[in-house]
C-alpha cells in the first residue's frame, strides 16, 4: 500500500481549529494522532468491479475532497500522488489505500471527490493487444490532461466524534470505463459506490463447469473472460448493464446491476470461483452469466442470466451462493469472515 503525507487546506472558519490541532500533533493527522472530542478520523481505499476487454487500468490520484453538510469542502492534497497500477487487480475483497487515517471534524458529510491526473504515463488503459491509451476524466481530453477534473460521489456518510472510520470506494468499471467512438483514449465516468467497511460483508461461491462451458456462452474460459456474477438489489429480474447518456430515465433502472465480479478458475482445485466483496448489509439478488463480454454500457443487450438467487448479507459475514447446473436454486450459507 502507498503511504503518503498530506496537508489539509481549509476554506472556512469552521475548520480553523482543526488545522491548529493537526499542526500541534505534527501536521499529518495519521492514525497515531489522537482525535479531539469534536473530531473523528477517516481513511479511503479503492476497489474495483472488473471488465473483460482490457488488461490494465492505471489511475493516479492527487487529491481527495470531502464536503461537510454544514461547511466548506475539506481538501486532502497528497504530497506524493497515489498511483494504482492496475484497478483490475483489486477485485473481490482486495483494496488499496489512497488516503490513510486522517483527522477531520465529526459530523455528517455530503460527498466525496477523487481528483485524478489524466493521461499517460499517470493514467492509462492497456488493451488486450498491448496498446496503451490515455485515460481521462470527461473534459480532460479536450485540453491539458492534467487540468483539474474529479470524480464526484454524491453519497452521504458520517464521521463519529472520537471514532475511526474506514471507507472503500468501489469503481464499477463495467459502467465507468468507456471508449468514445473513433477516439484513441478512454474516459472514466463517475460510476462509484461508497462503503463503510464496518457495514459490509462478502458473497462468494462456485460455478459449475457445465455452466461455464454451455453452448450458449460467448465467454472465453481459456483467458477467463466473459463469465461473471452480477449483484442486484433485492427481488428483481436481472437485466444487463445499460446507462444511456443524455436520457433521464430507464424503465429497467431498478433491475440494472449494482456491481459485478468475474468468475476465475482456482488453479489448485480446478473449481470456478467468484467473490463479491464490500457488499453493504442488506438483501440482494445474484445471477450468473457467461455472456458478460457482450454486455456493453452503451446498448441494451440481450444477456442471459442463470439462477437468479436471493441472498442476505450481514456485516462481517460471508454468504455463500453456488451455481450448479443440476440445481433449480442455489442454497445460501452464511459464515463469519
Amino acid at each position: 500500500m502507498n503511504t503518503n503525507t498530506f496537508r489539509i487546506l481549509s476554506q472556512s472558519t469552521l475548520l480553523a481549529s482543526s488545522i491548529a490541532l493537526l499542526s500541534a500533533c505534527g501536521g499529518g493527522g495519521s492514525s497515531s494522532d489522537p482525535a479531539p472530542s469534536n473530531q473523528g478520523s477517516a481513511s479511503f481505499a479503492v476497489t474495483d468491479a472488473p471488465v473483460d476487454d482490457v488488461r490494465q487500468v492505471q489511475v493516479t490520484f492527487y487529491r481527495i475532497a470531502i464536503k461537510p453538510a454544514d461547511g466548506e469542502p475539506i481538501n486532502f492534497d497528497l504530497d506524493t500522488p497515489v498511483t494504482i497500477e492496475n484497478l483490475l487487480a483489486l477485485t473481490g475483497g482486495d483494496s488499496e489505500e489512497v488516503l490513510p487515517q486522517s483527522n477531520v471534524p465529526a459530523g455528517e458529510y455530503e460527498w466525496v471527490r477523487l481528483y485524478i491526473t489524466g493521461g499517460h504515463p499517470d493514467s492509462f488503459v492497456e488493451e488486450n493487444n498491448g496498446s496503451q491509451l490515455d485515460l481521462f476524466i470527461p473534459g480532460q481530453q479536450n485540453g491539458n490532461g492534467n487540468n483539474e477534473r474529479w470524480l464526484h460521489l454524491n453519497s452521504g456518510f458520517t464521521i463519529a466524534a472520537g471514532g475511526q472510520s474506514n471507507f472503500t470506494i468501489d469503481f464499477v468499471l463495467r459502467k465507468a470505463l468507456t471508449k468514445p467512438a473513433n477516439q484513441s483514449h478512454y474516459l472514466l465516468r463517475p460510476s462509484l459506490r461508497l462503503l463503510n467497511n464496518i457495514d459490509v460483508g462478502t458473497i462468494a461461491g462456485t460455478v459449475d463447469d457445465a455452466l461455464i462451458n454451455d453452448p450458449s456462452c460467448s465467454n472465453d474460459p481459456v483467458n477467463e473472460t466473459g463469465s461473471s456474477v452480477y449483484l442486484y438489489n433485492d427481488d428483481v429480474l436481472p437485466e444487463d448493464i445499460f446507462e444511456p447518456e443524455g436520457e433521464a430515465s430507464d424503465e429497467f433502472a431498478a433491475q440494472r446491476p449494482v456491481t459485478s465480479t468475474e468468475v476465475k478458475q482456482n488453479l489448485d482445485t480446478g473449481a470456478w470461483e467468484y467473490t463479491l466483496g464490500f457488499v453493504a448489509e442488506g438483501d440482494y439478488t445474484v445471477a450468473f452469466t457467461c455472456q458478460s463480454s457482450d454486455d456493453l454500457i452503451s446498448s441494451d443487450d440481450d444477456i442471459s442470466f442463470v439462477q437468479p438467487t436471493a441472498v442476505s448479507v450481514q456485516a462481517g459475514q460471508e454468504s455463500n451462493v453456488d451455481f450448479s447446473a443440476t440445481s433449480t436454486g442455489p442454497e445460501q450459507e452464511t459464515t463469519p469472515q
